[in-house]
């Protein structure tokens, strides 16, 4: 049998300690994506063990978070709009499962210690750097923010890229990849620092799309 292929020993087990609403959801969504959308992960060794890191993907669906979210070994805090919250059900949702409210038009400094306050606490947190769902077909047409990686080089994190496959097919296989972990290296030079942080922010999303052979704004 294909290795790749192979179960993902971690699948639905990263709610474990978590409260009974976290607990239950991950039990019902796990079995719903098991049965329809069938996620493969792909590259699994390529995950961080016992260490705080930022994992990055690439964003075209509303699936994104939960299907790669039940494939890892830990939990992961996912960082989201906060648009999102303004509903009263899902923000009551979002609030229990930890998701970090963030603000897309401004530097949201709330969301930064929130989520510098779970690195130092051990924690896993997931981000879409290009801020939005990306067309397939469109995908360099949107540039990521650059405050991701000011994060990152404020922390000196180690980023986990990730590359989800899409448009996701029910009763099909839908499958996700992993690649090397790394940490930024913001090198001195003439720029300003919002010109570097763009740069190295680019940088992220171009090591998630590298996964699969894609180019990202290559030089």
């Amino acid at each position: 049998m294909d290795k790749k292929l192979t179960k993902n020993p971690y699948y639905g087990k990263n709610s474990k300690g978590k409260n009974f609403t976290v607990r239950i959801l991950t039990k019902i969504v796990c079995f719903l994506a098991k049965i329809i959308y069938r996620p493969v992960y792909h590259n699994l060794y390529y995950i961080p063990q016992q260490e705080s890191y930022l994992l990055f993907s690439n964003h075209h669906s509303l699936l994104d978070p939960i299907l790669i979210h039940i494939g890892m070994p830990e939990y992961i805090y996912w960082v989201a709009k906060e648009e999102l919250f303004s509903n009263p059900i899902l923000k009551y949702i979002l609030k229990k499962i930890g998701a970090i409210s963030l603000n897309r038009n401004e530097v949201d400094l709330s969301a930064m210690r929130q989520i510098i306050s779970h690195l130092k606490a051990g924690n896993i947190v997931g981000l879409f750097p290009q801020g939005k769902r990306v067309d397939k077909d469109e995908y360099e047409a949107i540039i990521p923010q650059a405050g991701v990686a000011s994060i990152c080089t404020h922390f000196d994190a180690t980023i986990l890229p990730c590359y989800s496959s899409g448009p996701y097919k029910a009763f099909r296989r839908n499958h996700f990849y992993f690649g090397a972990p790394f940490c930024l290296n913001p090198k001195s030079d003439s720029l300003k620092k919002s010109e570097k942080n763009q740069n190295l922010a680019i940088e992220i999303v171009r090591q998630c799309y590298q996964i699969v052979g894609l180019p990202y704004f290559t030089k």
